[in-house]
C-alpha cells in the first residue's frame, strides 16, 4: 500500500512540477534577467508576477508530493517515476514556447527521455524495503556531487555561450539529486526518532534543513539557467541528473535492490549510460543549435525581447 500511493503521489507531482517549469519558462521571457539589476529590485519584480508566483505554488506542491513519496518508497522507484514528466514539459516546450533545437540537441534530449523510461520500466522488479544506509559511502557520495555541483556552476558562470546554460542545467540537476538524498536521510532519521518526536521530527532534522536550503539554492539556479538557455535543453539535463545521481547512491549507499532479472539489469545500466551519453551531447552544444537567440533590454520592471 505505502509503495503504491508513493507511485501515485509522484506520478502526481511530476505533472505539477513540469508544467509549473513551462509557466516559469513563459514567464522569465519577460522578468528581468538575474543579475542584471539589484536584488532587492529582482525579487520586488518577481514577486508581483503573479503567473510565476502560480507557477511556483505547483512547483512546491509537486516537491512536497514527490518529498513524502520518497519517504514511502525506494529512490530507485520513485525517481524514474519523477523523470517520466520530461515528456509533457518537451512537448509544451514545442508546441507553446516554440523552441526549436539542432539535430544533436534532439538526439541528446531523445537519448535522456528513452533512458529515464527505461528506468522506469525496471521498477516491475523494484521493492519497498530501505535497508539502513551506510554512512561512510554516502558522504563519499555526497562529497563527490557537491564538488561536481560547484565546478559546472563555476564553469558555467564564467562562460556566455550556450554551454553556460548546459553546465547551469547539469550543476542544477546533481544539486536537486543531492536534494532527494538528504530528504531521503531525513526521513531515516525521522523513522530513527518516531517514539519521541513523531511527526515533529522534522524540526530536529538537520538534513530536513539542509534540503531546504538546497532546494532554495536550486530555485534560483534554475530560473538563472531557463534565462540563459531553451526549455528543451535545460530541463532534460536537470531531470536527467536529478534523477539519475539518487538512484546511483540509492543503489550503493542505501543497498536498495538493483532488478535481478538478466535483462532488467540491462534495461537499467543502459538507462544510466543514455541518460549519461545524452547530457554529455547536451552539454557541448554550441551557439546556433537554438531558434532565435534572446538578447534582454531592461525596461523599468520588464523586460523587452529582441531576436
Amino acid at each position: 500500500m505505502a509503495l503504491a500511493f508513493g507511485v501515485l503521489l509522484s506520478l502526481i507531482g511530476t505533472v505539477l512540477v513540469n508544467y509549473s517549469n513551462y509557466l516559469m519558462k513563459r514567464e522569465l521571457e519577460f522578468l528581468p534577467r538575474i543579475g542584471s539589476q539589484s536584488a532587492i529590485k529582482t525579487i520586488r519584480t518577481f514577486m508581483n508576477c503573479r503567473p510565476w508566483l502560480q507557477a511556483q505554488g505547483l512547483q512546491i506542491m509537486g516537491t512536497f508530493g514527490h518529498g513524502i513519496a520518497v519517504g514511502l518508497a525506494p529512490l530507485s522507484v520513485i525517481q524514474p517515476i519523477n523523470a517520466s514528466g520530461i515528456c509533457l514539459l518537451v512537448l509544451l516546450a514545442v508546441t507553446r514556447l516554440k523552441e526549436k533545437a539542432s539535430i544533436v540537441d534532439w538526439i541528446g534530449i531523445g537519448s535522456i527521455i528513452v533512458g529515464v523510461l527505461l528506468l522506469g520500466v525496471t521498477l516491475v522488479q523494484s521493492s519497498s524495503k530501505t535497508p539502513e544506509y551506510r554512512p561512510a559511502i554516502l558522504w563519499l557520495f555526497i562529497v563527490l556531487l557537491v564538488g561536481v555541483v560547484v565546478a559546472s556552476l563555476t564553469a558555467a558562470f564564467m562562460r556566455e555561450d550556450d554551454r553556460a546554460s548546459s553546465l547551469l542545467g547539469i550543476g542544477n540537476g546533481v544539486l536537486v539529486g543531492l536534494t532527494a538524498i538528504f530528504m531521503k536521510m531525513a526521513w531515516t532519521d525521522i523513522g530513527n526518532r518516531w517514539g519521541e518526536f513523531r511527526v515533529a521530527g522534522f524540526v530536529y532534522s538537520a538534513y530536513f534543513w539542509i534540503a531546504i536550503v538546497t532546494t532554495l539554492v536550486s530555485l534560483v539556479i534554475f530560473q538563472i539557467a531557463l534565462q540563459r538557455g531553451s526549455a528543451i535543453v535545460v530541463v532534460p539535463l536537470v531531470t536527467g541528473f536529478s534523477n539519475l545521481i539518487p538512484i546511483i547512491v540509492g543503489l550503493v549507499a542505501f543497498r536498495e535492490p538493483f532488478p535481478t532479472s538478466g535483462v532488467m539489469a540491462s534495461l537499467r545500466l543502459a538507462s544510466i549510460f543514455l541518460i549519461i551519453g545524452g547530457a554529455v551531447l547536451l552539454s557541448l552544444r554550441r551557439e546556433g543549435g537554438r531558434a532565435g537567440k534572446k538578447v534582454y533590454k531592461e525596461r523599468a520592471a520588464r523586460t523587452a525581447l529582441t531576436e
